[in-house]
Parts: C-alpha cells; structure tokens; sequence
C-alpha cells in the first residue's frame, strides 16, 4: 500500500444522524481500548513532564472525539502529576458524548486499578472547538490522535503549525501507519469490535489516507517542528513527538 488515498469518512459528514454518530463513537472507543492508546500518550506525556521539571500540567486533545483517550490519559496521570486535561472538538454530538462519559466516571471504584486516583488533582472538560478559531489558547503539551490522517498535505501542515503555536511544551501525533498489514488490523479489527457500518468503513479507509513515518516528519519539518522523534508501536501505528 504505497500511495495515500484521501477519502472522505462517513463520520466526519456534518449530516450524519447523531445516534449513528455515537454508535461510531463507541465502536472507536473499544478500538482505543484496544490499542492501549492512552496508555502510549500518558507514558510520553509523563516523560515531558519529567523533562521540564513539572509535577502540574496542562493537556489538550484536538479532535478528542469521544473523549475515551482523554479521559483515559488522566486516569493515567491521576496521582503521579496534576493535570488539567482538555478536549476540543467540531462535533458537538461528540462533545456532548465525552461530556457525559467523563461525568458518569465512578473514581471510587476504579481505585483499584490504578493507585492513589485522586479527582480533585484532575480536571477533565470538554468543548465544542474549531482549532483555527481558538486564536489564546495555551496548552503545555498539545496532542491529536487518529485525527491528522482526515486531511490534505496542506491541512496536516496547517493542524501542525498550530499545535506547535498553541503548545508551550510539547506536540504530540498519534496516528496510523499506512501500510498493508494496517488495513488487514481495521478490516478486521472494526468488524470485530463495532456493528457500526460507519466504524466498518471508516477504519480502513483511515489506513488508506494516513501518512507514514517519514512523511508524517516531512510534515512536521514544514510546520516549523525540527527534531521530531518518531517510533511505532502496536497496532501498526505510530508516535510523533517535538519538543518546544
């Protein structure tokens, strides 16, 4: 699978009926569960933390969708830093559905899980937000994740330009690699763990329009972003990160 093919995604029609909306929505949050994708995020986010000397910090997620990988980086955070953890989206079904997802959180009852959960050292919100129009905005660590592959070269390198000018500390990209073993994962992955036809469609055609390593860094060069590092992890995708 060499050459990216730009296809437009059911869900990001602004016409989708939004009970179809949140069925996707929680198709894609068994498919992050899945990935362990706040796992990865909360493990960079830690490291930059720790690079900069700060036990606080402030977290936004563009595109957060569903605000599962939100809401999971916090829990992830929780009584290791304090964090201030956002998430914008165009959606407001999907705000609407993060917003009610984080409010039905039982903290007490993962306790468990994860040690010394402490709510009042986590915020979590959400809002309905156009990334171009937030002209104050000001984040530590800024991320987006499944989200760059949605647009052309020239928008990925305008999203970049403004993590980048959004962001005090750092920007991260999580995202899927495009290749051939991607599309035979969503393919079956999104059968296997959604019976949304907008995730069974959705999913592959994700692999087919995202970017690989080495352009995704091309298009980090451009935004103004040097140095990034770059590594994948399982399910053929990968890490992109630039320090301020």
């Amino acid at each position: 699978m060499r050459s990216r093919v730009l296809v437009p995604e059911l869900m990001d029609d602004p016409a989708i009926d939004p009970v179809e909306h949140r069925r996707a929505l929680n198709g894609l949050r068994r498919v992050n569960k899945l990935c362990q994708t706040g796992k990865h995020l909360a493990i960079e986010i830690l490291a930059i933390a720790k690079k900069n000397n700060r036990n606080s910090i402030s977290i936004l997620d563009i595109g957060c969708g569903s605000g599962d990988v939100a809401i999971n980086v916090a829990r992830r955070l929780a009584g290791r830093i304090e964090c201030a953890v956002t998430g914008w989206d165009i959606s407001q079904t999907a705000v609407d559905c993060a917003a009610k997802d984080w409010a039905a959180k039982d903290w007490a009852e993962q306790s468990h899980r994860l040690p010394a959960i402490k709510q009042s050292i986590v915020q979590v919100h959400f809002q309905q937000v156009d990334v171009f129009q937030a002209t104050d905005a000001r984040f530590d660590v800024v991320y987006c994740c499944l989200f760059l592959h949605h647009f052309t070269e020239e928008q990925a390198v305008q999203v970049l330009t403004r993590m980048k000018q959004i962001a005090s500390m750092a920007v991260v990209v999580d995202d899927l690699v495009r290749s051939r073993l991607g599309y035979v994962l969503a393919q079956i992955g999104c059968q296997l763990l959604s019976r949304s036809p907008v995730v069974h469609f959705d999913g592959p055609q994700s692999v087919r329009a995202a970017f690989t390593e080495s352009e995704a860094l091309g298009l980090a060069d451009q935004a103004g972003m040097k140095a990034c590092s770059v590594r994948r992890h399982w399910p053929e995708r990968y890490l992109l990160r630039w320090d301020v």
